[in-house]
């Protein structure tokens, strides 16, 4: 598909992107896409999930790459990526049992509706028998970095991507709970009725390439 992609001499791929995606996971592959299609410009915005998906169904954006799922049937969205999530506060966990009363009792951090990280901590809470609703939450905050902060001056604990929070844990800023959580896919979303742009379809490629 590169070889067919080839030919693209200029033009402009309009992007969008979660916050997390846009920070951390998708720099290195925009580099690349750069690197073979450097007569290609993007325009990325970025915004939480839900923000990502309404500027694809208006028609602001060729492309979105988001972290929750979008239940649009106007559209099409597929796994494209991968991410962890990890609870994390400032001082050690030890030998805590991070069970469902731990995590009600928790004085918690979080991000604000419609955000993808906040959609996945939501289901896993709901797996694990515990009403989101009645969390003690502190903070809710509106990026993953004022999020990360909080918990690193000791206000509270927080669920947020291994992208995210691996730095200061390699510091010792913070500290991870013993607590697994499924792996968090990212999806690529398109409108359904749009035209697909080659620009698009090249910037897929090069992010498969990357995964490989």
């Amino acid at each position: 598909m590169l070889e067919e992609l080839g030919g693209l001499k200029r033009g402009t791929l309009r992007l969008v992107a979660s916050q997390t995606i846009a920070a951390y996971w998708l720099p290195p592959i925009l580099a690349a896409f750069h690197e073979r299609y450097p007569a290609i410009s993007i325009e990325l915005s970025i915004g939480n999930t839900g923000q990502a998906a309404a500027r694809v169904y208006d028609g602001k954006a060729d492309l979105g790459i988001v972290e929750g799922e979008i239940d649009n049937p106007a559209l099409a969205h597929w796994p494209i990526g991968e991410d962890r999530l990890l609870l994390v506060g400032a001082q050690p966990f030890g030998d805590a049992d991070i069970d469902v009363t731990w995590l009600r009792r928790a004085r918690w951090g979080q991000r604000e509706p419609g955000s993808g990280t906040r959609s996945t901590l939501n289901s896993e809470l709901r797996s694990l028998g515990v009403d989101p609703a009645a969390l003690d939450v502190a903070l809710t905050m509106p990026s993953n970095e004022s999020d990360r902060t909080a918990v690193e001056a000791g206000a509270d604990v927080a669920v947020l991507s291994a992208l995210v929070v691996d730095p200061a844990i390699k510091a010792g800023l913070l500290h991870v709970a013993p607590i697994t959580f499924a792996p968090r896919p990212f999806f690529g979303l398109r409108h359904k009725e749009r035209y697909r742009t080659k620009a698009a379809d090249a910037l897929l490629d090069v992010i498969g390439l990357q995964r490989r």
